[in-house]
């Protein structure tokens, strides 16, 4: 049986997996109508529409390659794998490396909104690895080697 906290740190992460695809789409779309821009202005502007797209291109696959790893590692926690245990820790911390930067530079730039969602960011990923080290999480992703019948 999954506890509900695996089970919602899974869910965590299967959504930031569906939302960074969406990113991915938005970017691929956002460089190709910049390219365009960069393009109506005639011969000369073609070097702009290869930047235009180059940073669509570059993004959307950066966005995707974070996909597929949040995806990784709500599939591991859902099956109560090690790895994915550790991916998810490892995300978290990642996560909590990134957003204290930002929250100290709150002040200088006021932003309260950006701020607050680095606050909630820090606690979720403050709570996933507490949630993750505890000793009885610990044992359930803990496989157990399969017995070999003797004959």
């Amino acid at each position: 049986m999954r506890p509900t906290g695996v089970t919602l740190i899974a869910i965590y992460h299967f959504v930031g997996a569906i939302f960074l695809v969406l990113l991915s789409v938005a970017l691929m779309v956002g460089g190709s109508l910049l390219g365009a821009m960069f393009g109506a202005g005639g011969h000369r502007s073609i070097g702009g529409m290869g930047v235009g797209l180059f940073i669509g291109i570059v993004g959307a696959v950066f966005t995707l390659v974070f996909a597929v790893i949040a995806g990784l590692a709500g599939y591991g926690v859902w099956n109560l794998r090690e790895w994915g245990r550790i991916l998810c820790i490892v995300l978290a911390a990642i996560a909590l490396l990134f957003s204290i930067p930002g929250l100290l530079m709150m002040g200088v730039h006021l932003g309260l909104f950006m701020g607050g969602y680095r606050l909630i960011r820090i606690a979720i990923s403050v709570l996933i690895i507490w949630y993750l080290v505890q000793p009885e999480v610990k044992v359930l992703f803990q496989r157990s080697p399969v017995a070999v019948p003797q004959v």
